[in-house]
């Protein structure tokens, strides 16, 4: 049979280790992002001390 295809199989730990690859940064980028964002929240009105 010409149409049959062969698998190959993957092993579970080369998957495990690929997806902490592309996780552990994804997820420090984001707790980095959110740290930051943060201080824009909790940095006081500075509106408010604006003189008029």
């Amino acid at each position: 049979m010409a149409n049959e295809t062969v698998h190959a199989k993957s092993s579970p730990l080369l998957i495990g280790a690929a997806w902490l690859l592309v996780i552990l940064p994804a997820a420090w980028g984001l707790n980095y992002t959110v740290r930051n964002a943060l201080k824009i929240f909790t940095a006081g009105n500075t509106a408010a001390a604006a003189p008029k």
